[in-house]
């Protein structure tokens, strides 16, 4: 059985207020399910996912209720969070090759990597910077 890995782009696509559910993150979601994968993601997802909920309270982009009710959601997600410790030393060797790209993006990089599965993203320039085949842009 496969475990795509998605990224946090992708995740608040799935759980954020004003996002339409329609949308091509809401399309790999329900295609996800209904080949009853398992998801993972690196266990920093949670983090990145939750900061920019409460970044979007922050700046006015929803309401508070709306954010909690989002985070809820995340929370019950059955994604399989991975950490490693040679996720982190990988993560680093792929941002030395790819010019310095974040670390936190490159970790995302590294799980799928060692996994040996797909990585979906809804972060262009990270597609356009490593122009891997199984970093897949969710457009």
């Amino acid at each position: 059985m496969t475990v795509p890995v998605v990224d946090a782009s992708v995740v608040v696509d799935w759980v954020a207020p004003d996002v339409d559910p329609r949308g091509p993150a809401g399309r790999l979601l329900r295609t996800l399910v209904k080949a009853e994968a398992l998801v993972a993601a690196p266990r920093l997802m949670a983090e990145e996912v939750a900061n920019a909920l409460i970044t979007g309270v922050r700046r006015g982009r929803w309401e508070g209720a709306a954010a909690d009710q989002a985070f809820a959601q995340l929370a019950a997600m059955p994604l399989r969070l991975e950490h490693q410790p040679q996720d982190l030393v990988r993560a680093w060797d792929l941002s030395r090759r790819y010019d310095e790209h974040p670390i936190y993006d490159m970790v995302y990089l590294a799980v799928a990597e060692r996994l040996g599965e797909d990585l979906f993203t809804a972060d262009h320039k990270l597609v356009d910077r490593v122009r891997l085949p199984w970093v897949i842009a969710v457009d």
